[in-house]
């Protein structure tokens, strides 16, 4: 942990992340993977559930790959789901030609 950030890093003074996935590039190579599984589910299920568990998770006991998967687990656990509504108002997603 950062011990600088640390006393800060909290619900106090944090009331929400955003979590945004831009490429400069375009789909290149990708476009048969992305027809099967969908960039969706690529992108959304894996890398940015990745990134808000690792941003939202409470420090691990230690650094044991159990540990560190408990509270991401407890992280992912813990958020909220959205209303319809509240997708359609805050997700944007982009597509490519």
């Amino acid at each position: 942990a950062n011990a600088m950030f640390e006393p800060l890093w909290n619900n106090k003074y944090i009331s929400n992340i955003q979590v945004t996935s831009s490429e400069v590039l375009g789909v290149e190579d990708r476009g048969g993977y992305y027809e099967s599984s969908g960039a969706l589910k690529d992108m959304v299920q894996n890398h940015m559930l990745q990134m808000v568990a690792l941003l939202a998770m409470e420090a691990p006991i230690s650094l044991n790959s159990e540990d560190i998967r408990a509270e991401k687990v407890k992280a992912l656990k813990s958020l909220r789901k959205l209303e319809p509504e509240e997708v359609r108002q805050n997700f944007v997603r982009g597509q490519y030609d």
